[in-house]
């Protein structure tokens, strides 16, 4: 609400009042405390904060509750970055055994699985170490039900389809046939920053053709425009991507008459889950 200022007019006419001061003493009623900077007060915050940041009585709760409460913990569906072989760009080098023994990924691991032992097994109902080579015992820990496995761009020639690849070639069969949700970035069919419609119409029709023999369970496919593009306008970049999936999708249809694609869909990254759910 608005005040108005009062005119130096309205101020004039008006006779100025005259009234007899008095003063009141009242008696004091208690004593005054000296005055004292907040700076000299002192504090009892730290204290709180730490007694409210901890719980010391968690293992004293009954077990059903406990079991509820890593639960709730679990994070929400998580996009898992899959990667197959050594990286190149990598600073530090390679694990060997990690690049010999089945694919890894940059993705956390969640916390329930590392917070004590109680708090691992009920992780472990959920979250399997999985893809693994040759049927061995995998180094991701991932959950069928609700995360995404990704690829995305690696540097290298090929790099990226390579890796999608392997991972169809050497991973459990079983292990790929329970994916419901996975997503392909875009750099997939580009080979190195060089994008030629032909080509990434032959490599979209090889990777479908991977999902449709091996990914038997997969629900959703999600097509990630790749960041990267020089120059891109996103709705060109959309309807280039929409008109090269269902070119792929119609001769595999032709191919694989008895084939049910999955649902599909272009996203961005920036619109998918993040990597801790």
């Amino acid at each position: 609400m608005a005040i108005r200022p009062t005119s130096a007019r309205s101020r004039a006419s008006s006779s100025p009042r005259k009234t007899r001061s008095s003063v009141v003493t009242k008696p004091r009623l208690f004593n005054k405390v000296p005055s004292q900077s907040l700076s000299q007060t002192p504090s009892h915050k730290p204290a709180m904060q730490q007694q409210l940041g901890s719980f010391r009585s968690f293992d004293k709760l009954p077990a059903e509750l406990r079991l509820k409460i890593w639960a709730l913990s679990r994070p929400s569906p998580r996009l898992v970055s899959i990667q197959c072989g050594s990286d190149i760009s990598s600073i530090s080098k390679p694990n060997p055994r990690s690049a010999n023994t089945g694919c890894t990924s940059p993705t956390p691991i969640p916390a329930s699985l590392h917070a004590s032992a109680e708090s691992r097994a009920e992780a472990l109902k959920t979250y399997r170490p999985s893809f693994g080579f040759f049927r061995g015992s995998g180094q991701i820990f991932f959950n069928f039900s609700i995360d995404i496995m990704y690829f995305g761009p690696r540097e290298g020639f090929m790099a990226a389809d390579s890796q999608f690849h392997t991972c169809m070639t050497l991973c459990d069969p079983a292990e790929l046939a329970s994916v419901r949700r996975l997503a392909i970035s875009d750099a997939l069919f580009w080979i190195g920053d060089t994008y030629n419609s032909l080509t990434a119409a032959s490599f979209t029709l090889e990777l479908l053709k991977q999902i449709c023999m091996r990914m038997k369970g997969l629900e959703e496919l999600i097509f990630v425009p790749w960041e990267d593009e020089i120059n891109a306008v996103e709705a060109v970049v959309h309807e280039r991507m929409t008109r090269q999936i269902q070119t792929a999708m119609q001769s595999i249809a032709q191919l694989y008459p008895s084939w049910e694609p999955p649902a599909w869909k272009i996203v961005p990254l920036s619109e998918l889950p993040s990597t801790t759910g």
